[in-house]
């Protein structure tokens, strides 16, 4: 872990913050280096104090280069008062927006300090102009916070976002958006008001993670939870509590050419046909129990994420226009979607209805099962299909030991289906609505019309538009022998 260069450690281990004055001030403030002990040994609580005084004594150099105070006494007690982050010397009248001090320099003095620490924002303009000696530069004066419905502090705001997304989130994905929320309420503080924030506080935080080691995926993740079409910040927004428009937690992170390079070698690979054969030979694929191989073919002939498999229920296979299809959707209890995008109907490969899908599903119905694959928890930490992922992660040890070395799980399948669509010449709206995924592209959203299920099976042929569709698919797989028998 990284330690900025203006924290030490004193020989009893505790952080002590350490900045050089710079030359040109020397001479007036009588000091080349500024000491605080900070009394604490942990780096994080060591780093956010440390990140809170270098920007205040950055703004008091400032301060004091424009002014070019004489050296004395009260130079010393406004650089303690920037340390301490008060002014018990000063009485401040927020009715008047005025400073009480004993006499004119006095006066100066104060407010002085009072804008090296970032009070003046609080304070209210008089109705009448001030002495010229108590004007402020204009570049001390911060604007004020625009109104919201209802002003929260960020703890306050950190629990009311929490309490909104719990129903509709996994244990997992909460447990994440926590971590993330809790953050950056600990980095810009609890009693901070949410309102106040701009983008220069959220600006300071992605680089605070960033010099604490943290890396860009994490940071992009962090940024999607905060920052994200629903994130935090747009709950805020559409709440009341944060004024409509600029998002200032978005566009800080994105990824370099070189690191996109890097994240889609190290994403998961594709299975090859080859891979896909030995995979699905009756000798290895029998060795599965009945549910895990039900499962993998249905990510086989869909692409659907493993989650969106492993909490299909029996009602979500419909018929639709005399096409029996999946339907991937969030209305049952424990069900959830990676995005609005991922809500859509599929019809099922003629391939999975020849090896006998629709008959397993009847034997569930006879079961009184109301989940098409009974093994998911609905309180699994990972979600529902994290008993898929575990089996084909064990699966895939013992029959790929000795495939070359790449990331390869559940989700390969959804980049095979997805390859394999695409060569196929499947255009990109309908490989979308099929797998889905949302089109970059704002003009599909708006103006691109909902495939029916026999064009999403056997494809479009029009003048405007040509696409096959799902039935493209087609791997050379014979598994018959250890599906049929829909009793063991």
């Amino acid at each position: 872990m990284r330690i900025p260069h203006y924290l030490i450690r004193n020989a009893s281990g505790c952080f002590v913050f350490r900045l050089r004055v710079p030359s040109r001030l020397q001479a007036l403030l009588g000091r080349k280096v500024i000491k605080h002990a900070l009394r604490t040994q942990c780096v994080r609580a060591a780093q956010q104090h440390a990140l809170i005084l270098a920007e205040r004594y950055a703004r008091a150099f400032e301060h004091f280069g424009w002014h070019r105070m004489p050296r004395g006494p009260s130079v010393e007690d406004i650089l303690a008062n920037v340390a301490e982050g008060g002014l018990s010397r000063y009485e401040i009248d927020l009715a008047s927006g005025r400073v009480q001090a004993s006499d004119a320099e006095d006066h100066r003095r104060a407010m002085e300090a009072l804008a090296l620490i970032g009070r003046i924002d609080h304070l209210r303009q008089p109705s009448a102009a001030p002495p010229a000696s108590t004007v402020l530069p204009p570049a001390a004066v911060a604007p004020t916070a625009p109104a919201v419905a209802e002003p929260l502090t960020m703890k306050q705001a950190k629990i009311a976002w929490l309490r909104s997304i719990e129903a509709s989130t996994t244990k997992k994905t909460l447990s994440i958006k926590t971590a993330a929320v809790e953050d950056l309420v600990r980095f810009i503080g609890e009693k901070r008001q949410l309102h106040a924030l701009g983008r220069p506080d959220l600006a300071k935080w992605y680089q605070f993670l960033r010099d604490d080691g943290i890396a860009t995926p994490t940071l992009t993740n962090k940024q999607s939870y905060i920052g994200g079409k629903h994130g935090f910040f747009s709950w805020a927004m559409a709440s009341g509590h944060y004024p409509p428009g600029d998002n200032p937690a978005k566009g800080h992170v994105s990824y370099t050419a070189n690191e996109k390079r890097k994240r889609k070698k190290f994403g998961f690979k594709a299975f090859t046909r080859e891979e896909i054969a030995l995979l699905f030979a009756p000798e290895n694929f029998e060795t599965l129990p009945l549910h895990t191989r039900w499962a993998c073919l249905i990510g086989l002939y869909t692409g659907a994420r493993v989650s969106e498999v492993g909490q299909l229920r029996v009602l979500d296979v419909i018929e639709l226009e005399g096409v029996p299809c999946l339907s991937f959707s969030d209305e049952g209890e424990h069900q959830s979607l990676k995005s609005e995008s991922s809500r859509r109907v599929v019809p099922i490969h003629p391939r999975l209805l020849k090896l006998g899908l629709l008959d397993y599903v009847k034997t569930q119905v006879r079961r009184n099962a109301r989940d098409l694959f009974p093994n998911g928890k609905e309180d699994a930490v990972n979600g529902r299909g994290s008993w898929i992922t575990k089996a084909m992660g064990n699966y895939l040890a013992k029959i790929g030991s000795s495939w070359p070395k790449a990331k390869r799980g559940f989700h390969s399948f959804r980049k095979s289906v997805i390859q394999e669509l695409q060569g196929a010449g499947v255009a990109s709206e309908m490989r979308a609505q099929l797998v889905g995924h949302e089109l970059d592209d704002e003009h599909h959203a708006v103006y691109s019309r909902e495939f029916t299920p026999r064009e999403k099976l056997t494809g479009v042929r029009s003048a405007q538009f040509s696409s096959p569709g799902l039935s493209a698919l087609a791997f050379d797989i014979n598994v018959d022998a250890v599906i049929r028998p829909v009793n063991t």
